[in-house]
């Protein structure tokens, strides 16, 4: 897409004095051109920028606030004072014990991930008295469960859903022994070809927080029926750009939500304690141990998306569909060599977006659309998040498909 550039007035000036050969007719055009007339430009585009800011902010973006951001860390270097970051799961900071359960993150691509999993089985001695041990490899049922939540919460309250990316959780496995084993047993794994992408002890991290309040005061409106109306505090942390998802039941008739407050409607007078879900934006915090990759369903803001989610129209065009690919790419260098319309059939070799397999949707029985297939070319990439590329790609799949309802959106990597 064309990209406006700024005018730099005064470099321009500046550089075009210098042609000017007379000292004193040059003073005196600098004085005109960089003094009265550079206050003037500089004063025009101060309110052209004002301006530009204003329509921006009218065109609010439904989304902003809340977008999901994954990390995974050392459970070691859990900070729970980072203000940024909290565990997908609570249980990950202390594994339940009797269970015999492992937990593993592996750093390889999607296809080495679909080779650990269809390997089926672990193999593991004790460290001390070398007593065999075998494993089943599972995937973790708690994350699916965390967003399937989430997207229900989502739609409670009334938040269009965007897609998350998920590639951190998908890497997660479970082992689990095939018999009851001793606490005291400490199984040392047989990795072989695995040892350079297994990492043990390490858990999933998002910008997420949950808490639980009380209602501080009810007032009740009544018109035809009863409803009443309960205020939640949710207190002076976070930023302004934070989203709240409420969790409240089925009985909530309406959330609003006003500077550091929460005020539900219901037909209840009282509906108990209820849960706050906090997502953090901005500042990301710093603290030891957290250098693992960010994955984020962030998305590059722009005139043109706000403008054609305020208007509500969808313009599906190429340079459209090369847009969104790129505002979806987040911080991977994505290139897209082109598209093709297929009646029927399959590609080979090609990625599907399944990021949102979690929600159930089946909008087609039969799928007999035609395919969208989008071609896809490496570009250069940092090496520590190489392994998550395809992941990304398959996350732009899955955003494009809610859009592109009537294809069935896959990509080639070529």
């Amino acid at each position: 897409m064309t990209e406006e550039k700024e005018f730099d007035y005064e470099n321009y000036i500046k550089r075009r004095l210098r042609e000017i050969d007379d000292l004193d007719e040059r003073r005196y055009a600098k004085e005109l051109l960089l003094g009265s007339l550079g206050e003037l430009a500089a004063w025009t585009e101060a309110k052209y920028k004002a301006l530009e800011q204003r329509i921006r902010d009218d065109l609010d973006n439904p989304w902003e606030g809340f977008q999901i951001s994954m990390t995974v860390i050392d459970r070691a270097d859990y900070d729970p004072i980072n203000p940024f970051w909290r565990p997908i799961c609570e249980e990950d900071l202390k594994p339940a014990k009797g269970s015999g359960r492992v937990s593993i993150y592996l750093m390889a691509d999607d296809a080495g991930c679909q080779r650990f999993m269809a390997q089926g089985k672990a193999e593991a001695a004790d460290r001390e008295t070398g007593q065999q041990m075998c494993y089943s490899i599972i995937k973790p049922e708690r994350y699916r469960i965390c967003m399937e939540r989430l997207h229900t919460l989502f739609l409670q309250n009334h938040v269009p859903w965007q897609t998350v990316q998920t590639g951190h959780l998908e890497r997660f496995f479970d082992l689990v022994p095939d018999e009851t084993l001793s606490d005291k047993l400490q199984p040392v794994f047989q990795w072989e070809d695995w040892v350079p992408y297994v990492r043990q002890d390490i858990i999933p991290l998002w910008n997420m927080q949950e808490k639980v309040l009380q209602s501080q005061e009810f007032r009740r409106p009544c018109i035809d029926e009863v409803v009443y109306e309960h205020v939640y505090y949710v207190g002076e942390y976070g930023n302004n750009t934070d989203g709240c998802l409420v969790d409240a039941g089925d009985n909530v008739r309406s959330i609003r939500y006003e500077k550091n407050k929460v005020i539900l409607q219901t037909s209840k007078e009282i509906p108990g304690d209820i849960s706050v879900c906090r997502l953090y934006q901005g500042d990301k915090g710093n603290s030891y141990g957290y250098h693992y990759s960010v994955l984020s369903n962030h998305r590059q803001d722009n005139f043109a998306a706000r403008y054609l989610n305020h208007t509500g129209n969808f313009i599906q065009t190429p340079a459209e569909l090369m847009r969104k690919i790129e505002e979806l790419s987040g911080g991977f260098r994505i290139g897209v060599t082109g598209y093709e319309i297929r009646q029927k059939g399959s590609v080979a070799g090609m990625l599907e977006g399944d990021m949102n397999s979690f929600t159930g949707t089946q909008v087609f029985a039969r799928d007999q659309r035609s395919l969208l297939v989008l071609r896809f070319c490496r570009e250069e990439q940092d090496s520590a998040c190489d392994y998550l590329y395809k992941s990304q790609i398959r996350y732009i799949l899955s955003q494009l498909q809610l859009e592109f309802m009537e294809y069935r959106c896959v990509g080639v990597l070529e």
